[in-house]
């Protein structure tokens, strides 16, 4: 099961630089397999070039002009999207990294440019799904806001959240409950030899 994160509805949305020798952009027809290229190396499975037919043009809650790309030169190394759920709600989706743009901070912004996105059609607070072993995606996850969720039908959600944050020294965090109300609890730190 994966980890869920949420990022609650009133915090305002970061405006974070794009760096130098980048640019962020929609994706554009023809465009598809770039984002395969964009997810090398980030996800535990390959990803071929034809992968984006099957994980994200069948998919309702996402729209071509919502898949945004960070180039370099106009040529797509990262990516993320603004997916809405099946209730419409809005969603972070695929944040990945090619190896040769990681590094430069560029994600940052992307992740930016998608909740800036779902503010544009009145969208506030935005879900995640992501898995434990990605620990600089959660790292940075957390520094844009986005707070753990107990998910009810995990009962190893909170050792997991807590190995998440022993990795990165972090004695406790905030959590939410699935409904992502405040829990009652914050997530503690367990570390590896515990």
């Amino acid at each position: 099961m994966q980890l869920k994160m949420y990022r609650p509805a009133d915090l305002p949305i970061p405006d974070y630089p794009v760096p130098e020798g980048f640019t962020i952009r929609e994706m554009r027809e023809g465009e598809e397999s770039c984002w395969a290229y964009c997810c090398l190396g980030e996800f535990a499975r390959e990803v071929s070039p034809a992968a984006y037919n099957g994980a994200m043009a069948t998919d309702p809650g996402v729209r071509m002009c919502d898949v945004f790309y960070a180039c370099i030169d106009d040529r797509p190394v990262a990516t993320c999207t603004a997916r809405t759920d099946d209730t419409g709600a809005p969603f972070l989706h695929y944040v990945a990294c090619n190896p040769e743009a990681r590094g430069h901070g560029i994600t940052y912004p992307l992740i930016s440019k998608v909740l800036q996105r779902h503010a544009e059609f009145g969208r506030y607070g935005c879900t995640l799904t992501t898995d434990d072993p990605r620990l600089p995606a959660i790292r940075i996850y957390i520094k844009m806001g986005f707070l753990p969720v107990l998910c009810e039908g995990d009962p190893d959600v909170r050792e997991r959240w807590g190995r998440v944050i022993a990795h990165y020294g972090m004695k406790r965090i905030r959590c939410l409950n699935d409904d992502y109300s405040p829990a009652a609890e914050d997530i503690t730190a367990i570390e590896e030899n515990a």
